[in-house]
């Protein structure tokens, strides 16, 4: 694996343009232009870096026009990594129509909100977004997000493990069945994407360089000449190199130019100027459930940890076999165990197997469908309410809380860890009111799972 030291690699790099109450003047200028700003996101965990905003889990006219009438930052939840890109083309193509319908399309800034390690439908997802609500002068592409540790220098998009820059391509998450790619560097990331739609010469690069020595007004001289729908990818290292982009996009749109947004989560919380907040520590509580499905390596680690060393806690790994092979019955059975220890104040937590992941992978979404309904049914039909529950992976959290816990709509109260959200359920849905933690597959170290377990239960 190729990396890179990062100290080393920032030391020629100018410090920062740091501007006093930026947030505030990026919030006011929503505020005056009366923006709306739309976060299309394709799966749970893209709500990482806010608080206090409202996530839908559906789309419908009435739930979109009524949401928009009230609120200038939302969500759309897809969960349409899940799913085939042409899927995923429907469902994005559906939202924009009932929001063109609807809304003020000139005074839409609408997010397509993806993975910061570059997985997900980029080229169907944009492509349609552009053709039904454009047109746009230019996409934004900006898949820094800080928490996580993920970070754009001159156009490279790197993973930063301890202090050590990993080239994207070289971990991992490029290797992922369904969203595997060869490039690290976005432009040619871009064009690998697309298939040749956009060339790396139809790329805008702006670079870290131009971003602290040229600041807004160089930033917006540069949008300026964009156009046709060019993509433009943004370098950031820290959320000061995003908050001076952003100031400098809002002036270029000010002057009439329109841009889709592809980026990460850490994007969506400049574009709306949404301010730091302390972490949120919960009460402690009796129990709670633990649902994990993702299966990327780091997962892996922290449930390692998790069963080794949680106290007060009944281990369930789900056979992916009888998944597939004997569904009801297996459904059935699992559902009685879990009542059965939620009745006996115990916590829970259910995993799928690691081994079948490791010798099988999931290239076949239909699997990988199945075991997340199977999950989400899981959630629907336990009786006892747990005093709250932790889905790991972002397809999991979707599955849990749309099908399981049949939530139309969710409130984002803050994070219990960098990077990982709390939701609160509205009243119409199953256990109104619980806690509810999404817990992404790739973010923290090993023993982040073991340790919020350990917070939100009087068990230590």
């Amino acid at each position: 694996m190729i990396s890179t030291d990062y100290f080393e690699i920032i030391k020629n790099i100018q410090e920062p343009l740091r501007i006093t109450n930026i947030r505030e003047t990026i919030r006011k200028e929503n505020k005056d232009l009366n923006n709306k700003i739309v976060v299309i996101d394709d799966d749970a965990t893209g709500c990482q870096t806010v608080h206090d905003v409202l996530i839908l889990l559906d789309w419908n006219i009435e739930l979109l026009k009524d949401t928009i009438s009230k609120e200038n930052i939302f969500y759309i939840l897809t969960n349409s990594r899940a799913y085939s890109s042409k899927k995923a083309k429907l469902i994005n193509k559906e939202i924009a129509e009932n929001l063109a319908g609807i809304s003020d399309i000139q005074k839409l800034k609408v997010i397509s909100r993806s993975d910061s390690t570059l997985r997900g439908h980029f080229y169907p997802e944009v492509k349609i977004l552009m053709e039904t609500l454009g047109p746009f002068d230019g996409i934004i592409v900006a898949p820094f997000f800080y928490e996580g540790g993920r970070i754009t220098i001159n156009g490279t998009h790197y993973v930063l493990n301890k202090n050590e820059l990993v080239e994207v391509n070289k971990t991992e998450f490029s290797k992922d069945p369904v969203f595997k790619y060869n490039n690290a560097y976005l432009p040619l990331w871009i064009e690998e994407k697309s298939k040749g739609f956009w060339k790396k010469e139809d790329v805008t690069l702006i670079d870290i360089n131009t971003i602290r020595k040229g600041g807004p007004e160089e930033i917006k001289k540069i949008l300026l000449r964009i156009n046709n729908g060019k993509p433009i990818v943004v370098d950031s290292i820290y959320y000061e190199d995003l908050e001076v982009f952003v100031l400098g996009l809002i002036e270029a749109e000010k002057e009439g130019k329109r841009f889709l947004y592809r980026t990460a989560a850490s994007f969506v919380k400049i574009r709306g100027g949404i301010e730091d907040k302390e972490l949120t520590i919960p009460k402690k509580m009796e129990n709670g459930l633990i649902v994990v499905g993702s299966y990327v390596y780091r997962t892996t680690l922290q449930l390692s940890k998790l069963l080794e060393n949680a106290k007060n806690i009944i281990n369930i790994e789900l056979k992916i076999k009888d998944i597939v092979d004997n569904f009801k019955l297996y459904l059935k059975n699992v559902i009685r165990d879990i009542n059965k220890y939620l009745s006996q104040n115990k916590s829970v937590i259910i995993y799928t197997e690691r081994k079948y992941f490791t010798k099988h992978g999931i290239n076949d979404l239909k699997i990988g469908q199945k075991i997340s309904n199977f999950l989400g049914d899981l959630i629907k039909n336990i009786e006892n309410r747990p005093d709250f529950i932790i889905a790991k992976g972002g397809i999991t959290s979707y599955i849990v809380a749309k099908r399981g816990l049949q939530a139309e709509k969710v409130k984002v109260i803050g994070q219990i860890y960098p990077g990982i959200p709390v939701w609160k359920l509205e009243d119409n849905s199953k256990f109104s009111g619980i806690l509810y933690i999404v817990f992404p597959g790739n973010v923290g170290n090993e023993n982040t799972l073991l340790e919020i377990y350990e917070k939100l239960t009087y068990v230590n």
